[in-house]
C-alpha cells in the first residue's frame, strides 16, 4: 500500500482544458487534499461542481489569499488557459490594486513579464507556486525520440531551424510553437493557440506542408510556473490531419498530457515525437 502521508495539500487555480481535471484525478488517486479555484466569468468545458470550487474574480486577491491562510495551505498550481481581463475596467480590492499596478507597469514588456510579475507577487505573499511537472509525470527529461517512428536527417534540419526561430522570436513575446517544412517556416503561433495554427496549415498548398514538423518549446525567460508549453492527444490528431510528419518538444520544458496515450497514438498514426534541448 502506497504511503501518501507526506503529500502536502494544494490549491488548484484552474483554467480551461483537460490539465486541471487530470491533476484533480491524480490528487484523488493519491488521497491528496486539494481545493479548486475557478475564475468568475470564465467558460469552463468541465463541470467542477462536485469539488465545491471557490469562485474568485480577477481583482479579488485578498479573498484568494485569505482562503489559503485560513485553510493553512501554502502550495498552489496555476494550470489551464484563461481569457485576459480588461484591466481598465477591473474591480479590485486593496491587494488586487497593488498587483494590478505591478501588472500594468510590466505589461509593455509582454505576457511573459506579466506572468512572472503575478508569480513573484504571490510568492512574496507566502505561497509556493508549483510547476505542474512537480506533481504529474508529464515531461521528457532527456533528449530522445519517444516513438517508434524516427525523424529523418532532413526532419532534424527543420527542427533545428524551428528551435532557433522560437528562441529568436522570444524577444517579441511571440508564440511557443512553429511549423517548419523543407527548411521554411510556414506558420508561427499567435493568439489563436497551437491547435488553430495547425488547422491553419491545412489551408496551404499541399507542397508547402509536405514533411511539416511542429516544434513546441518555451520562450526564453518564460516562467514555467504558468502557461507551460503543452501537447496532448488533440495535438497529435491535428498534426496527422494536417499531414505533418512529427512533433519536436523541449526536454524538461514541454508537458505531454496523458503521455503514454499520446505516444501510442503517434505510433498508430505514423508520427514521430522527439525531445530536443
Amino acid at each position: 500500500m502506497q504511503d501518501n502521508s507526506n503529500l502536502f495539500p494544494i490549491g488548484i487555480f484552474a483554467g480551461r482544458g483537460q490539465l486541471p481535471k487530470i491533476l484533480i484525478d491524480d490528487c484523488l488517486k493519491k488521497d491528496r487534499k486539494f481545493i479548486v479555484f475557478l475564475l468568475k466569468g470564465e467558460q469552463y468545458e468541465i463541470d467542477y461542481s462536485q469539488y465545491n470550487p471557490i469562485y474568485v474574480g480577477y481583482g479579488e486577491v485578498e479573498k484568494f489569499l485569505d482562503y489559503f491562510h485560513r485553510q493553512n495551505i501554502n502550495h498552489v498550481v496555476f494550470i489551464g488557459a484563461v481569457n485576459k481581463p480588461n484591466f481598465s475596467s477591473l474591480k479590485v480590492d486593496k491587494k488586487g490594486a497593488i498587483l494590478l499596478g505591478k501588472i500594468i507597469a510590466n505589461k509593455i514588456l509582454g505576457d511573459d513579464a506579466v506572468l512572472r510579475t503575478v508569480v513573484k507577487f504571490f510568492e512574496n505573499e507566502g505561497l509556493k507556486i508549483l510547476r505542474i511537472d512537480e506533481l504529474l509525470d508529464c515531461i521528457i527529461s532527456s533528449k530522445s525520440t519517444i516513438t517508434k517512428i524516427l525523424p529523418t536527417p532532413q526532419n532534424l534540419i527543420d527542427i533545428e531551424i524551428g528551435s532557433k526561430a522560437i528562441k529568436h522570436f522570444s524577444k517579441f513575446d511571440v508564440g511557443q510553437s512553429i511549423v517548419v517544412s523543407q527548411k521554411q517556416i510556414i506558420a508561427v503561433e499567435a493568439l489563436e493557440g497551437t491547435d488553430s495554427m495547425i488547422k491553419r496549415c491545412q489551408t496551404l498548398n499541399i507542397d508547402f506542408v509536405k514533411n511539416a514538423i511542429l516544434i513546441k518549446m518555451k520562450k526564453q525567460h518564460q516562467t514555467l510556473k504558468a502557461d507551460i508549453p503543452t501537447i496532448g492527444l488533440d495535438t497529435v490528431k491535428h498534426c496527422y490531419e494536417a499531414n505533418f510528419k512529427g512533433i519536436a518538444i523541449e526536454v524538461n520544458n514541454t508537458l505531454i498530457l496523458d503521455k503514454q496515450a499520446v505516444i501510442e497514438l503517434a505510433d498508430q498514426l505514423g508520427l514521430f515525437i522527439i525531445a530536443i534541448k
